[in-house]
C-alpha cells in the first residue's frame, strides 16, 4: 500500500514537468517527421496529466469557498472518504470496470456550489456528462441500466426483488442504528445485534457465498460499507460488541471473503484508509470535530 501511495505522490511532484513535456510534445507534433510517433506520445502524456489532475482532486476535501471542479469526461462521484453509502457505490463501479473520479465533500462545511449539484446537500451524488443522479439506491439502478455490460444486480425478477427488499430493510432497521451508535452506542447496540442476527439468518438460508450468489453483487457491497463502519465505531468507543463465531458462522465466512476482495483492497489504498485511520476519524466525530483529512 505504501509503495503505491508513494508512487502516486511522486507523480504528483512531477506534474509541472509533465505539463512542460506536454507543451513540447505539442510543438514537435506539428513537424511531419514526428507526427505519428509523437502523436501517440502526446496521447500518453495527456492521459498521464489527466490522471494526475484527478489524483490531486481526490486528495482534496472540498469546503465552503472551494471552487467547483471543471467538467470531466469521467463519471464523478461526490462523496466522502469515510461514508459507507459512497463506499458501496465505488465498489460497484470498480466491479463494472468503470472509469470514475471521487470528489470529496465536507458535508459539515459544504462548498456553496454543491447545492447546484444536489439541492438537498447530501452525499453521495453521481455526475456523468450532463446527468446528475442523487440517492444511493437510485444511483445503483442508474449504473446498472447505464452500464449494463457487467451486471451488479441479478437478472431474474424475483431474485432481484429479494435483494432490493434486503437492502431496503437494512436501510430501515440496520444502517440508522449503526449511525446512531456514533453518538449513543449503548442505546443502539441491542437493535444493531438484532438486525445483524437477521443478516446472518438470511445468509444461512440462502446458503451461498454472497448475497449475489457465487460472487458479490451490489447488495454485498452496500452492506460491506456498513459492516466496516460498525467495526470502527465499536473500536472508537471501546465497546465490547462481538458476534459469536459459531452462531454467526455464515456471517463470518462472508466477512472473510469480502475482506479478501481485491476491489475492496484497492478502494482502501486509493482512499488512503486502513482500520486505524478509520478509527481515528470516528474518534474525531465522537468528539464533535470530524477531521476528514486524517491520514492524508
Amino acid at each position: 500500500c505504501e509503495t503505491i501511495l508513494s508512487a502516486k505522490f511522486c507523480l504528483l511532484g512531477f506534474a509541472e514537468s509533465l505539463s512542460v513535456a506536454q507543451d513540447i510534445a505539442i510543438k514537435l507534433h506539428h513537424h511531419w517527421l514526428f507526427k505519428r510517433s509523437l502523436g501517440q506520445a502526446l496521447a500518453v502524456v495527456n492521459n498521464l496529466v489527466s490522471d494526475i489532475s484527478s489524483f490531486r482532486l481526490e486528495m482534496s476535501i472540498l469546503v465552503k469557498g472551494s471552487p467547483r471542479p471543471a467538467k470531466s469526461s469521467k463519471i464523478r462521484l461526490y462523496g466522502s472518504r469515510f461514508d459507507p453509502y459512497s463506499t458501496g457505490i465505488r465498489h460497484v463501479m470498480r466491479e463494472k470496470g468503470l472509469d470514475f473520479e471521487n470528489v470529496y465533500i465536507n458535508t459539515h462545511n459544504k462548498p456553496e456550489w454543491y447545492e447546484d449539484v444536489n439541492p438537498t446537500g447530501e452525499i453521495p451524488c453521481l455526475e456523468y456528462q450532463d446527468e446528475i443522479v442523487p440517492e444511493t439506491f437510485v444511483i445503483y439502478d442508474y449504473l446498472e441500466e447505464k452500464f449494463p455490460e457487467k451486471k451488479s444486480q441479478k437478472t431474474d425478477a424475483y431474485e432481484r426483488s429479494r435483494d432490493k427488499l434486503f437492502m431496503t430493510r437494512c436501510a430501515r432497521y440496520l444502517t440508522p442504528k449503526i449511525t446512531a451508535m456514533i453518538g449513543k452506542p449503548q442505546e443502539n447496540i441491542d437493535d444493531v445485534m438484532k438486525a445483524m442476527s437477521k443478516v446472518n439468518q438470511i445468509l444461512a438460508k440462502r446458503a451461498t457465498d454472497y448475497f449475489g450468489g457465487s460472487s458479490p453483487n451490489y447488495a454485498d457491497y452496500y452492506l460491506w460499507g456498513w459492516v466496516e463502519t460498525l467495526s470502527v465505531i465499536k473500536a472508537a468507543h471501546g465497546i465490547d460488541l462481538e458476534f459469536d463465531k459459531e452462531q454467526y458462522s455464515p456471517y463470518w465466512a462472508w466477512v472473510h471473503r469480502m475482506d479478501q476482495n481485491p476491489i475492496i483492497e484497492k478502494d482502501r489504498i486509493e482512499r488512503t484508509v486502513n482500520f486505524k485511520i478509520r478509527v481515528d476519524f470516528f474518534k474525531t466525530m465522537i468528539a464533535g470535530n470530524p477531521d476528514l483529512t486524517i491520514g492524508l
